[in-house]
């Protein structure tokens, strides 16, 4: 009998237990919650954090046309690389203001032209930031033009920057400052400053004509499926010839450069960001939705996200060159991207209900 008393004891304390430890675990976020979240703590800070770091670059390619030696010319590399990082990281928030602004054919359409940019410097007397952003054509800005006029035998790099002030340097700075003027534009259009529209608030639900909050998780998720479309389809995949064409490594983005391998790597960081959240104390992502509706679906694209970039870190520059000499590599991060976006594209998007439809980044630059 005293037995049956201390089991029925000790299933009584477990229960209160039980109970109190159900009483002190906090609801899960709301979707407002969430895209509360994703506004204020991971989107407003990655433009504002693209605008700044481009604005690093105009200074260093500006300091690199004013006195052009090694000591100015490696600066104004790192500042390409350091410009790029955020901005491939950001893409996959490029809904709202990038896209109604068509930014990319400003900032970083891929692939550019040399040809053709060659061709226009040597037709004209001068260019202004306005001249290459009202009559250059998307080939010929950006950050690819960055990277095509100061990546390369540093001499002959150095060399065609000798004559301060000529048209090349013009160019050059000209395409710093319309990269960056565009960044601090989309930056204001997200935060509301210097006149812009505050399009967080529309994002988050609290602005007079806001999106619906479907509407905003749509963006969120959709924009991540359409990113690991053109990674698979239109970049590696290509690249590999894994569609049974030849393969065709210029579909790698870039040049002189080296970056693909990053570039690869900050395009799926955003979108783990944007899955995961900004990774600060009480930030959410989407994954807080899935999870709130599958906690094994949610483990899947974290497991997804690890193998993903896993494999990226196996890749090797220059891209363009490796996915050719050594392509196994290229194969086995093509595979873990695929991984990623059936996860994306069933699971997710059926679990939140998304509603996909097609992107006008199908098939275009970026």
């Amino acid at each position: 009998m005293q037995t049956l008393r201390y089991i029925l004891s000790v299933c009584c304390v477990l229960l209160v237990l039980a109970g109190m430890v159900a009483c002190t675990q906090a609801p899960p976020p709301t979707r407002q919650e969430v895209l509360a979240s994703l506004a204020d703590d991971l989107i407003v800070p990655r433009f504002q954090s693209v605008a700044v770091e481009m604005g690093e670059l105009r200074d260093a390619l500006d300091a690199l046309c004013a006195h052009p030696t090694p000591d100015t010319l490696a600066p104004a590399r790192t500042a390409w690389r350091e410009a790029r990082a955020p901005w491939l990281r950001s893409q996959s928030m490029w809904f709202g203001p990038v896209m109604q602004r068509r930014s990319r054919i400003l900032v970083d359409w891929s692939p550019v032209d040399p040809e053709r940019i060659e061709a226009t410097l040597a037709k004209r007397e001068s260019v202004s930031a306005n001249d290459v952003r009202e009559f250059f054509g998307s080939t010929q800005r950006g950050l690819g033009a960055i990277e095509y006029v100061i990546f390369g035998d540093d001499r002959a790099v150095l060399g065609s920057l000798d004559n301060t002030g000529g048209i090349r340097c013009q160019y050059l700075t000209a395409l710093g400052r319309v990269a960056a003027d565009e960044a601090t534009a989309v930056s204001n259009e997200w935060n509301g400053e210097g006149g812009g529209r505050d399009y967080a608030s529309f994002f988050k639900g609290t602005a007079s004509s806001a999106l619906l909050e479907r509407q905003a998780v749509d963006e969120a998720v959709r924009t991540s499926v359409f990113l690991t479309r053109s990674i698979n389809d239109m970049r590696l995949g290509k690249a590999l010839g894994a569609d049974g064409t030849q393969p065709d490594p210029s579909a790698i983005p870039g040049a002189g450069g080296h970056n693909a391998v990053a570039d690869l790597r900050n395009q799926v960081l955003g979108m783990q960001d944007v899955y995961l959240g900004a990774g600060t104390d009480g930030a959410h992502g989407t994954s807080a939705l899935v999870r709130g509706v599958s906690e094994e679906a949610d483990e899947r694209m974290r497991g997804h996200f690890t193998a993903a970039l896993a494999a990226i870190d196996g890749l090797q520059e220059p891209l363009q060159s490796t996915v050719v000499s050594d392509p196994e590599p290229a194969r086995l991060a093509h595979r873990r991207m695929q991984e990623l976006q059936r996860a994306l594209n069933t699971e997710v998007v059926s679990l939140l209900g998304v509603t996909v439809g097609f992107a006008d980044t199908d098939g275009d630059g970026g």
